[in-house]
């Protein structure tokens, strides 16, 4: 009950961390390494997570994450691929929101909390894909 209860915190903490990171303006060498940073904090190496398609990042958290935090951390995951893209010009800002989107996916098909947030960002992804091509 303790961990879970410390792991709802984390996941509170890092939903406030990236509303400041969406917000901030800075350059993109700093941002960069607030991401980083970000990444680091709460799912893990940034160089290794953010290059996997969705198959190895599946894998990945099933070998490296806790059963009862799983798709929380996917869906963090998504949050900061989603929170990149936002900031990156195409081709890369593209292939971001698609990663983003299959990861958001993946969880709305296969966790068992239901998200209305989650679907507003996956609307929110949807057009701006659409935008972008």
């Amino acid at each position: 009950m303790l961990q879970r209860d410390y792991f709802l915190r984390l996941i509170e903490e890092f939903y406030a961390a990236i509303s400041r990171f969406l917000v901030k303006k800075e350059d993109d060498l700093e941002h960069d390494k607030h991401l980083k940073d970000l990444y680091r904090q709460y799912v893990g190496d940034y160089n290794d997570l953010r290059n996997l398609s969705l198959s190895e990042t599946i894998a990945y958290a099933n070998e490296q994450w806790k059963e009862g935090e799983r798709m929380d951390k996917l869906n963090m995951l998504a949050e900061l691929l989603y929170a990149e893209a936002c900031f990156k010009a195409n081709p890369l800002g593209q292939m971001l929101l698609e990663k983003a989107y299959s990861l958001f996916d993946y969880v709305e098909e296969n966790g068992s909390t239901f998200s209305i947030n989650r679907r507003q960002r996956m609307e929110k992804i949807r057009q701006e894909l659409i935008k972008r091509t």
